[in-house]
């Protein structure tokens, strides 16, 4: 494989983050009218949300051969994939390019690989009861983890490459990430955030930068990490401009706006944190 290729391959880790980051997996019952097949049918369902059209637009050609269907939601838009055929492609791009940590990201992945599994396996008109109650067991662990984010497994990380790990946290930055100046008395304090429910991703990023900060928030049940001196930030903000360039639209713009304000800051200015 050509060096080309190969930086292709590994960039395409940057869907696989942002995905991560705004992914949701069910598998949705439906009732069948009296007199059909079986008395209930299951579809399983991958949902990417996000209000930048233009990346779900590319998200659904890179990672589904344009096979999802964008509609509008309050505030963005939802990029879905219904049904065994459309999902197993977007398992097939994660099996290529899996998630490098994400106990949550993986747990639901792996849900809908075993419901596939059990609905191809059907031979007959009617669906046993075992693996009825297997689908069921399987809807109400997803259920689980999105209403309390306890993973169904725990997974190691399988990929420790350096520069498939900065395109993976670039697309988690892009989903769940923040960048910008907040008031800090009467002057402002920069910062390089990312807020998240999967652990695994949020330390990942603390031992990539070797740098920052890790806490807990009770109250909405997210860890947090943030970088926050200047220099630091910096450090940071290039790294997604020059080597693991963002994707979103006001991302991009917000980092090269924090970029140029960091750089032209001079001691005993003030931050103008209006700006971002």
């Amino acid at each position: 494989m050509s060096a080309d290729n190969q930086q292709e391959m590994t960039q395409l880790f940057y869907y696989t983050g942002f995905c991560s980051g705004e992914l949701s997996c069910s598998l949705i019952k439906a009732t069948n009218p009296i007199g059909k097949e079986g008395s209930v049918r299951y579809y399983p369902d991958i949902t990417f949300s996000n209000a930048d059209k233009d990346l779900l637009f590319e998200v659904n050609k890179v990672i589904g051969n344009n096979q999802g269907v964008l509609s509008p939601i309050k505030g963005g838009y939802n990029l879905k994939f219904r049904g065994k055929r459309k999902v197993q492609l977007i398992l097939e791009f994660f099996e290529k390019y899996p998630p490098i940590v994400g106990d949550l990201t993986t747990s639901k992945l792996t849900l809908l690989h075993e419901s596939l599994i059990i609905l191809r396996q059907r031979t007959t008109r009617q669906r046993s009861n075992a693996d009825q109650q297997k689908l069921e067991a399987i809807r109400a662990n997803l259920v689980l983890l999105k209403r309390n984010a306890i993973p169904y497994k725990r997974y190691n990380q399988i990929v420790n490459e350096k520069n498939c790990i900065g395109y993976f946290l670039s697309g988690v930055l892009d989903a769940e990430g923040s960048v910008g100046i907040k008031s800090n008395g009467s002057t402002g304090q920069p910062f390089f955030a990312v807020a998240m429910k999967d652990k695994k991703i949020i330390e990942l990023f603390h031992s990539f930068f070797n740098m920052g900060n890790i806490h807990f928030r009770s109250n909405d049940g997210l860890y947090h990490f943030e970088i926050g001196a200047k220099n630091e930030v910096l450090k940071a903000l290039s790294l997604f401009i020059n080597r693991y360039p963002s994707r979103l639209s006001k991302m991009k713009t917000r980092i090269a706006k924090l970029h140029q304000i960091l750089n032209d800051y001079t001691p005993g200015s003030r931050f103008n944190w209006e700006m971002i």
